[in-house]
């Protein structure tokens, strides 16, 4: 462009909902100082899990001081916001919202959770008319056979000039799925990351002719998408990890009392984490997605976790392997920093950890829920996340997502676990 440094000329306002879903709003750019003053108002009708039409008005405030980088796009900055009600307050139908008010209940007690994701997706092209993944490649493949390497690249590199840390990327064990790592941090931070990271893969895929996906389970003979969710609690100056140890690679009484809280809300907590129709396609057995509700040291196959971590005390976590990346980053960690927090607060005690493989053999362990319907019942009974995150908002949440079970039965029939229907492609591929 001649050498000349190109002026941004919109800002583009990002915001979600408790359905995950990312929705965006551009102005121009001299309405920057408006934006930061004053906020945005929007129709908050016209996204499911706000309002209705008579109190639809709604407000938008950026939730950081400055916008982001849209490192792809020099035209565009980013604003992330949350969503407040015209008297300024905040909405608390508002993923962003809910969290802060969770983590400031466990801020009460002197607790920060810190939280990192392994964000899995698909690249997808057109052949013949059918959407097909981009490659043909599997787990940890080089190119040539890679050929997302240098999209994982761009990506990176974009998160990184918005501010965001990463650690690792690679292709996935399916054809056309990869991954990319997101640095830990402070709960609501690295749910916003996420937020926005989300944002950045399906922008870039869509400039490059390709559909990056975060549809749990596009195709029925391949591995699903997940989104491990790794976790440790905090101090409330950040100064030490409450999970570390000085034995290498164990845990601490704390981080078991964590861990007994997630289990004990597990089959409540799938219907946040896995929260579509096609999420419990992907958690089913044969896959390497979890469908036990035990956990383990180094244990894959558990839906609990403890990684290795070479006694570093900063290290020390858990990870949780069954989110996918269609659930609301927001929603999801309330969600399950509620259920941690119980597990602490209560001093809750573990079932033992095990090491046996639960893909195979085994039978006397319980399950995650094996359908949405059946992880809505679990949630409607849940009073635990029901007075941690609003009545109102499950109530809401539960509505959508019976409704949405239904359209799938009506369309499809339920033909089970094991089949991909045209209706979850449709419903699901484009949902970001």
């Amino acid at each position: 462009m001649d050498g000349k440094q190109t002026k941004p000329e919109f800002l583009r306002l990002i915001f979600t909902s408790i359905l995950g879903a990312t929705h965006s709003i551009e102005l121009a750019y001299d309405r920057k100082e408006e934006v930061f003053e004053d906020g945005v108002f929007f129709d908050g009708s016209s996204v499911r899990g706000y309002a209705d039409v008579n109190s639809s008005d709604m407000l938008l405030h950026p939730i950081y001081n400055n916008p982001v980088l849209a490192t792809w796009d020099p035209l565009m900055e980013i604003v992330p916001c949350s969503v407040h009600h015209v008297s300024g307050s905040p909405h608390m139908s508002d993923p962003v919202n809910i969290l802060r008010h969770v983590s400031d209940k466990a801020l009460e007690k002197g607790y920060v959770m810190m939280a990192g994701f392994e964000l899995e997706f698909f690249l997808l092209g057109l052949k013949d008319a059918m959407v097909q993944p981009a490659d043909k490649a599997g787990y940890f493949a080089t190119t040539p056979a890679d050929r997302g390497l240098q999209f994982r690249r761009d990506v990176m590199m974009s998160l990184s000039g918005m501010g965001i840390g990463t650690t690792t990327h690679h292709h996935e064990v399916a054809n056309g799925q990869h991954e990319i790592g997101l640095k830990h941090g402070p709960a609501s931070d690295t749910a916003t990351s996420l937020m926005l990271a989300k944002h950045v893969i399906a922008e870039l895929a869509t400039r490059k002719g390709l559909t990056a996906t975060f549809m749990a389970k596009p195709f029925v003979s391949m591995n699903g998408s997940g989104m491990h969710i790794h976790q440790s609690m905090w101090t409330d100056d950040l100064s030490s990890n409450l999970f570390a140890t000085d034995k290498a690679s164990e845990v601490s009484e704390i981080a078991g009392h964590y861990v007994a809280g997630i289990l004990e809300h597990a089959r409540a907590l799938s219907a946040i984490v896995a929260p579509t129709v096609n999420s419990f396609k992907r958690l089913v057995p044969g896959f390497e997605a979890p469908t036990r509700i035990a956990w383990g040291p180094r244990n894959r196959t558990t839906m609990m976790r403890i990684p290795h971590f070479n006694g570093s005390a900063r290290s020390a976590r858990v990870e949780f392997r069954c989110p996918d990346p269609s659930c609301s980053p927001h929603l999801a960690l309330a969600a399950i920093l509620a259920a941690g927090m119980d597990g602490i607060t209560n001093k809750m005690d573990p079932p033992e950890p095990t090491e046996k493989d639960l893909f195979h053999g085994v039978t006397d362990v319980e399950t995650l829920p094996v359908s949405l319907t059946d992880a809505l019942d679990a949630l409607h009974s849940n009073s635990l996340l029901l007075d941690s995150l609003g009545s109102r908002v499950i109530e809401t949440y539960l509505t959508l997502k019976k409704a949405e079970w239904s359209r799938y039965i009506d369309s499809t029939d339920d033909p089970g676990p094991f089949e991909v229907t045209d209706w979850e492609i449709e419903e699901y591929l484009h949902c970001n």
